[in-house]
């Protein structure tokens, strides 16, 4: 059976998310994916390659974040596939905000999480979207993981499709850069983590770095790369069920 506190799996092993040729980020901010809100996400079911594949969690995925001594705890998604996160494991972080991230449309994303995310742990910060849209459900916290994605297989939730699709159109022509992106990297090697969005916090946490994690500082995303595209918005803690 495989392991249950790891948010990711690529192949055989966990998927999650991001291709990000990213430099090592700042020593001073460290992540920890402390665990996984059941309430909002839930396991799932896609077709992968023609084959019908379960995910261990797709939904709204807790963090601590420490930056210059202080801690901030955080509500992220996981962004794109094919990269490994795990629980209770200590990332270097560079904190961006989406324009600064090139080739992925998360501006996109970011709309999505200021309109229905954000609102359902603050709603001062109030929203575009009436309140039935927010995130307060497991189909709800999948599906906003889940739009534009069209591999479903005949296990899918359809309450899970349905919010997908949702969220999908909702987010149509729609873009802001106010979430916080957090590009990660592992400890011991330098190498790319999984990369999160979540809300922008007025709380006193970290600045975002003014510059983009590729060294760009204004990106230009390519269309056949944008997330919400068809082929996957924001994705999270992809684990193949193997049996055993």
């Amino acid at each position: 059976m495989n392991k249950p506190n790891t948010l990711g799996n690529s192949a055989a092993r966990l998927l999650v998310a991001f291709l990000a040729a990213c430099g090592l980020s700042s020593a001073s901010s460290v992540i920890v994916p402390t665990g996984v809100d059941w309430s909002r996400g839930e396991s799932i079911w896609l077709k992968e390659d023609g084959t019908d594949t379960q995910a261990y969690f797709a939904g709204v995925i807790y963090i601590s974040l420490t930056d210059s001594g202080h801690q901030y705890d955080r509500d992220t998604l996981c962004v794109d596939l094919f990269t490994d996160i795990f629980l209770g494991v200590s990332y270097n972080t560079t904190v961006v905000l989406p324009q600064q991230v090139s080739g992925k449309n998360l501006n996109r994303v970011s709309w999505l999480v200021d309109n229905a995310l954000l609102p359902t742990q603050n709603q001062s910060y109030g929203s575009l979207l009436p309140q039935a849209d927010f995130v307060t459900t497991s189909a709800q916290g999948a599906g906003i993981q889940l739009a534009g994605r069209v591999q479903a297989s005949a296990n899918t939730d359809p309450q899970v499709l349905f919010w997908a699709q949702t969220y999908e159109a909702l987010s149509a022509n729609q873009s802001s850069g106010l979430a916080f992106v957090y590009d990660n990297t592992t400890m011991d090697t330098g190498l790319a983590a999984q990369m999160l969005a979540g809300p922008l916090f007025q709380d006193g946490g970290p600045a975002p770095n003014p510059v983009a994690p590729d060294g760009d500082p204004t990106p230009n995303p390519e269309p056949s790369t944008l997330l919400l595209s068809g082929s996957a918005a924001a994705a999270i803690g992809w684990h193949r069920h193997s049996g055993k």
